[in-house]
């Protein structure tokens, strides 16, 4: 009798210890790029000060404000924190890794706002290096459209080219359509969901598209998870929802800088 229950009680901790572990290695890994919004060094429209602090990563609007990316996922159906680095680097001031279910892992780093010339950078960077064989892979920018803005164009000149590959590549950002999607195909990824539109690149958009790559959904499918998100906490109705992620409207590039 005491045999069966210490194999019952070695069963229970066995599973108990298995399963967080099946979230950290599942083959399924998005990138995220969270370049955190500055009031003081990006051209937009100013965010109360609380949140648009660039060098806070615990208060602002796209990391630890309720609907940044740490706060959202932290607490999302499904999803679990996996745990956090603080000053990774002068750039990166945290990274996060997130499970969701046992199907994917989403690794996120918080970049100071001020460098969101370098977040652009090193998500291009990620863009164009092939995903392994044995993982699907996903990049994915968060934050300003800092190309938009005059003083980060020298950026695109280190923008790395590649052969097309299989990586997936997001870019929630305003008008990410007109000014990142060329730099992508010419890194060799594939952006399967950009903007047409000025929004918030909040994190209910990633999180829906989180979802779907980790099901295997084509772009139109993530497209309109991306849609349907962003009219849910948007308060808008689907239909507009869906257009700010839609095809392709080949609108000339708009010029913004800093005020």
């Amino acid at each position: 009798m005491m045999i069966m229950r210490s194999i019952f009680l070695f069963s229970v901790l066995f599973f108990t210890v298995l399963s967080p572990c099946a979230a950290a290695i599942s083959n399924a890994h998005i990138h995220v790029v969270v370049s955190l919004v500055d009031n003081a060094s990006q051209g937009i429209e100013p965010v109360p000060a609380k949140i648009g602090n660039g060098d806070d990563p615990r208060r602002n609007l796209y990391w630890g404000a309720l609907y940044g990316v740490k706060t959202f996922l932290s607490k999302a159906a499904g999803w679990r924190n996996l745990g956090c680095e603080q000053a990774i680097s002068d750039t990166i001031l945290e990274r996060c890794r997130f499970g969701w279910m046992d199907k994917l892992t989403v690794t996120a780093d918080a970049y100071r706002g001020r460098r969101i010339d370098q977040a652009m950078l090193d998500f291009m960077q990620q863009a164009a290096t092939p995903p392994d064989a044995t993982m699907r892979e996903m990049v994915v920018f968060i934050g300003h459209d800092g190309l938009m803005d005059a003083q980060n164009l020298p950026i695109i000149k280190r923008f790395p080219r590649h052969a097309e590959h299989d990586k997936q590549a997001v870019v929630l950002a305003c008008m990410s359509d007109t000014f990142f999607a060329r730099h992508l195909h010419a890194a060799g990824s594939k952006p399967v969901v950009t903007t047409h539109s000025f929004m918030a690149p909040e994190a209910y958009v990633l999180e829906a598209v989180a979802r779907g790559f980790a099901n295997g959904a084509n772009e139109a499918e993530l497209r309109s998870s991306a849609g349907i998100a962003y009219a849910k906490y948007q308060h808008i109705s689907t239909k507009a929802g869906k257009a700010v992620f839609g095809a392709n409207n080949h609108t000339d590039p708009i010029s913004l800088s800093l005020r």
